[in-house]
C-alpha cells in the first residue's frame, strides 16, 4: 500500500506536493479504510483528482510512475556514462538547476512502513535515503549523500553484503535498484513494494479490443466467463467472451477477445472487434487492469477515468475499492476525472483538486481542507459553484469562435 507521496520540482509541479492516503477522523461515505497501525484512522482505499484541462493532473501521476521507473530500472537500464531521465519545472536542466525530490512511503504487511526518497539533478543522483518503521520503532536502512565527506552509511540493523552494491552504484543509477539486482533479502520487499506493487493501467486504445498474451490468466475458459458476467451486468448486451479464432497463440502474438452479443432469445451474435463500440474496447481494458488489483492487493494508477465510459459505470468502477466485500486485499486506486458526478461516490478526502496558477506552475489541495466542505453533499455543491479550486475558468468562448470561423471563411 501506498501511504504518501511528494514530488518537488517535476514538470508543473515546483513546489512539493503531497498526496496523501492517510484518511482523516471525519465521519464521511464510504466509511471503508484500510487498517494500518502507522495511519491512525486508516489508509484511504481510493484518491481522485479533479481539474481543468493542462491543470497538472497527468503530471501528479506522471511524477509517480517516473520515481517507480526510476526504482525499477535506473540501475539494469542506465549506461555507465549517462543520466537518468530528469524533467524538472520549467525543463531547467542546466548545472544550477535545484534538484527534483522524490518521496514515498509504502506499508509492507501493514505493519511496516518503508520512508524511501532520492533527489535528482543534472549529474544524477544527489541523495538516497530508505528509514524502516516498525511499530513505533524508525531506524535508517541507508543513507546516501553525493556530496558529503562520507557518502555513505548503514543503519546498525543493516543485514547482508554492502560494499560490492556500493561499487556498482553508479551515480545515474539508485543504490535501492542497485540492490534489488544483488537480490538483496533486507531490500526486496521495500522495492517490490515501490515496482511491481505500482502499476498503470495498459494504454487506453481506442480502436481495436485489448490484447492479452496467450499465457493471461484472462484468457483462461473461467477467466472468460467471469469477463462475460461482468460484462453482462454492465447493460452491454454481451453475453460470451471468446477468442480470435485463428492460430495467434501458437505463434506466441497477443490476441483479442471477441464478445458474443445477444441479439433474440436464445440467439447470439459474434461481433467483430472492429465494430465494437469505443465504450466495449475500453470498459474491457480497463475490467482487467481492476480485477488484477484488486484480487492482488496492488496499486493502481488510471488517467481519465471516464474516457468514453458512462458515469455510472464509473461509479461502479471505483466502488470495487471502496467496498471491502470487492476489495479484500487493501488495492487502491488513484485516479484522474473532469466528471462532477463521481464526487458523490468519495469521502471528502479522498478528493484532490488539481489547479494551474498564471505563472504556470500547479498545485494540489484536497477538498476536506476547504472550510465548509464537510461531506460529499458539500462537496459537490461547492464545486458546482465554482466555490473550489480545481475549476475551469473559462473566457468567452463563443465570441472568439465568431472570430475564428468569420476568418476561415
Amino acid at each position: 500500500m501506498l501511504l504518501r507521496f511528494a514530488v518537488e520540482n517535476f514538470a508543473s509541479f515546483r513546489d512539493r506536493t503531497e498526496l496523501t492516503f492517510d484518511s482523516t477522523a471525519r465521519k464521511d461515505e464510504p466509511t471503508h479504510r484500510i487498517p494500518s497501525r502507522h495511519a491512525r484512522h486508516g489508509v484511504l482505499p481510493v484518491l481522485g483528482l479533479w481539474g481543468a484541462n493542462a491543470a497538472g493532473k497527468s503530471n501528479i501521476i506522471g511524477a509517480l510512475t517516473c520515481a517507480r521507473d526510476l526504482i525499477a530500472q535506473s540501475f539494469a537500464s542506465g549506461q555507465p556514462d549517462g543520466t537518468a531521465p530528469w524533467a524538472p519545472w520549467l525543463m531547467r536542466t542546466d548545472a544550477g538547476a535545484p534538484p527534483t525530490t522524490f518521496e514515498l512511503d509504502t506499508l509492507v504487511g501493514g505493519d511496516v512502513l518503508f520512508e524511501y526518497g532520492f533527489r535528482q539533478d543534472h549529474r544524477g543522483f544527489v541523495k538516497e535515503w530508505l528509514f524502516r518503521r516498525q511499530g513505533a520503532r524508525r531506524q535508517a536502512v541507508f543513507l546516501r549523500d553525493r556530496e558529503a565527506e562520507q557518502p555513505w552509511y548503514f543503519g546498525p540493523s543493516w543485514r547482508g553484503q554492502r560494499q560490492p552494491i556500493v561499487d556498482a552504484t553508479r551515480t545515474n543509477a539508485l543504490f535501492l535498484s542497485a540492490a534489488a539486482q544483488f537480490n538483496h533479502a533486507e531490500l526486496l520487499p521495500a522495492f517490490q513494494a515501490m515496482t511491481t506493487g505500482i502499476r498503470a493501467e495498459r494504454e487506453i486504445r481506442l480502436q481495436g479490443l485489448p490484447l492479452f498474451a496467450p499465457n493471461s490468466p484472462q484468457l483462461t475458459v473461467s477467466g472468460r466467463k467471469n469477463f462475460a458476467r461482468i460484462l453482462a451486468q454492465a447493460d452491454t448486451g454481451i453475453v460470451a467472451v471468446d477468442l480470435q479464432p485463428d492460430d495467434g497463440q501458437r505463434r506466441g502474438q497477443k490476441v483479442p477477445l471477441i464478445m458474443h452479443h445477444r441479439v433474440g432469445a436464445g440467439e447470439t451474435w459474434l461481433a467483430p472487434p472492429e465494430l465494437e463500440s469505443r465504450g466495449t474496447h475500453i470498459f474491457a481494458a480497463r475490467l482487467y487492469d481492476f480485477v488484477e488489483a484488486l484480487s492482488t492487493g496492488t496499486f493502481l494508477i488510471a488517467d481519465e477515468l471516464e474516457t468514453s465510459l458512462h458515469p455510472d459505470l464509473c461509479t461502479e468502477l471505483i466502488r470495487m475499492f471502496t467496498s471491502p466485500s470487492t476489495n479484500p486485499h487493501g488495492a487502491q486506486l488513484l485516479f484522474t476525472t473532469h466528471n462532477r458526478d463521481l464526487l458523490t461516490g468519495l469521502r471528502t478526502d479522498e478528493v484532490a483538486l488539481v489547479d494551474k496558477h498564471h505563472d504556470g506552475h500547479s498545485t494540489l489541495r484536497y477538498a476536506s481542507d476547504y472550510k465548509g466542505v464537510r461531506t460529499r453533499d458539500d462537496l459537490r455543491r461547492a464545486h458546482e459553484l465554482g466555490q473550489l479550486r480545481g475549476v475551469p475558468v473559462l473566457g468567452d468562448l463563443q465570441e472568439v469562435m465568431q472570430g475564428v470561423v468569420a476568418d476561415a471563411r
